[in-house]
């Protein structure tokens, strides 16, 4: 059984050993891929519970369409709807299913999943999820859609990476939210494949009820090795336009060879990984006793001296030993203060930098970006001068009020979307000073914003000509994220607005004046415009 919370290199080492021994056991490719989905779904629990994590399994592989039984044929002609069919036309097809439904549980009950016509890249752009599973996994479509042999020993030696959505709810990698993820309480999607010297795509994906962290999923490039040594044995002919004879044996044996190789360079690499996490661990864990230690003579000394003198005045009932038994204690209380006191200043010292550098970003490189969200607002109506002008109360005011935000058009909301991905790494900056400065909530949230912006880059990268905020406003859990970073956004700046009012009011008076200088060359440049 495997948590995939807590997904360990022995767990991956007994997974992919299973795996790969259902290649002995099965018959035929459909009943392997089949002991592959129930292993998985089976054998994925929350080992608190005992409860079952993965919701559903699915492996699928591509074929020919010539290759496709009546069936399928059928199937594949009803999605073209009369576009002309070649014989090489490429065809994703379910290959077995596990899940916590009954039709979950067999491939012929699957609705509009059995077979997908694969016949063109922008036919694929359509299919957001199966176009995003192949590009995280870093496989060029035109492969997929006509394979090269030419290129089969070079793909036979790359390790692919995995398809991982850690956020499934309100993930445009991820249809049907309110029919699938919602209900069924998805938290994570995992999937891992490849190609196999036959030219066929290989592909398995995972839909689970817990969050499933990157370290696991980075295992799975190991499985998806372990995988392809088991399938390999079952698919002999090959699907390349130009070439339609068997594997020989002698390709056979050097994509194995290939492939063991591949496996052997994940091990290795990943118990590298784990050992530099544990040597982090350690070391730091090495720190803390070493303090610990250094201070640990002064204390144990102090506490012997003061229970030497209660024992002298327990032994003689001289008075004055007592006093002196208190001594030690006075000033091992003292040190206590004086390091806790230290502590606070180091920490003041820290935030005070961050301060400074939030008003260097703030100042140089997100100027536009807030000013665009502020002409943006229907409501709460936010200036710079009302900033400026404003007390305590009235900030504060200001800031509750940012909670339900409301904007004067979706264009204007676009613009704002605009400026998040223009300011990508001032956001990664601000990851990275939080972990300097151990500052978790901003570390949080800056890696929200990162997942968010990362979004959108995908989309308009699939969709040049179309704005994300129209597809937003489809999907209600995805208008929802965005809201809360727009919300997000306008409530830090206000937060360090108060910071800076309360604690350096005249940063935040020269922070503003910028601002206030800048708004107004917009809105002298936009009259021009005009």
């Amino acid at each position: 059984m495997y948590d995939l919370t807590k997904f360990t290199l022995q767990d991956m080492t007994h997974c992919g050993d299973a795996l790969q021994q259902f290649g002995l056991k099965a018959k035929h490719v459909e009943e392997l891929t089949d002991l592959m989905c129930r292993y998985f779904y089976e054998h994925l629990i929350d080992k608190k519970t005992g409860e079952k994590t993965s919701v559903l399994v699915r492996f699928f592989m591509t074929y020919p369409y010539a290759s496709l039984d009546g069936e399928l044929q059928k199937l594949a002609d009803g999605i073209l709807q009369g576009h002309p069919v070649s014989q090489e036309l490429k065809c994703l097809i379910l290959m077995a299913t596990a899940g916590i439904l009954p039709e979950w549980n067999s491939t012929k009950l699957s609705k509009g999943h059995r077979v997908l016509p694969l016949i063109n890249e922008e036919m694929l752009k359509q299919n957001l999820m199966v176009y995003q599973f192949l590009y995280q996994l870093g496989i060029d479509i035109s492969i997929v859609l006509n394979p090269d042999p030419k290129l089969a020993m070079e793909l036979e030696n790359k390790i692919f990476s995995v398809y991982y959505v850690p956020d499934a709810p309100g993930s445009p990698y991820i249809p049907a939210q309110n029919e699938f993820v919602v209900p069924f309480g998805i938290k994570s999607a995992l999937g891992f494949g490849g190609m196999l010297p036959t030219g066929n795509l290989f592909s398995l994906i995972i839909f689970s009820k817990v969050k499933i962290p990157r370290t696991t999923a980075d295992m799975f490039k190991n499985i998806a090795l372990n995988v392809r040594m088991a399938v390999l044995p079952f698919v002999s002919e090959k699907i390349f336009v130009i070439d339609k004879s068997e594997i020989t044996e002698a390709e056979r044996l050097r994509s194995l060879i290939a492939t063991q190789t591949n496996i052997l360079e994940m091990y290795k690499k990943t118990a590298i990984e784990q050992s530099r996490r544990l040597e982090s661990s350690s070391v730091n864990i090495a720190r803390f006793l070493g303090t610990v230690t250094k201070k640990a003579w002064l204390y144990v000394s102090l506490i012997s001296v003061s229970g030497l003198f209660l024992f002298l005045n327990y032994q003689t009932h001289f008075e004055f030993a007592l006093h002196l038994a208190a001594i030690p204690l006075e000033i091992l209380l003292g040190v206590l203060l004086i390091e806790k006191l230290l502590e606070r200043k180091e920490k003041a010292e820290k935030s005070k930098k961050f301060m400074y550098m939030k008003s260097y970003l703030y100042r140089s490189k997100m100027r536009n970006f807030f000013l665009t969200h502020f002409h943006a607002l229907k409501f709460p109506v936010i200036t710079i001068s009302k900033i400026k002008n404003a007390n305590l109360e009235e900030l504060q005011r200001l800031r509750s009020d940012a909670d339900h935000l409301e904007y004067l058009s979706l264009e204007a909301m676009e613009h704002i979307i605009t400026e998040y991905t223009l300011a990508y790494h001032v956001f990664y900056e601000f990851m990275e000073r939080a972990i300097i400065h151990d500052i978790d909530s901003s570390f949080e949230d800056m890696i929200y914003t990162l997942h968010f912006i990362e979004d959108v880059k995908l989309f308009k990268q699939n969709n040049p000509d179309k704005l994300f905020i129209y597809e937003a406003q489809k999907q209600r859990l995805l208008m929802k994220k965005v809201k809360k970073v727009f919300s997000d956004g306008i409530i830090k700046f206000l937060d360090y607005m108060i910071e800076l009012r309360e604690h350096n009011p005249t940063l935040f008076y020269d922070l503003l004046t910028d601002y206030e200088v800048s708004s107004q060359k917009q809105v002298i440049m936009s009259g021009k415009k005009k």
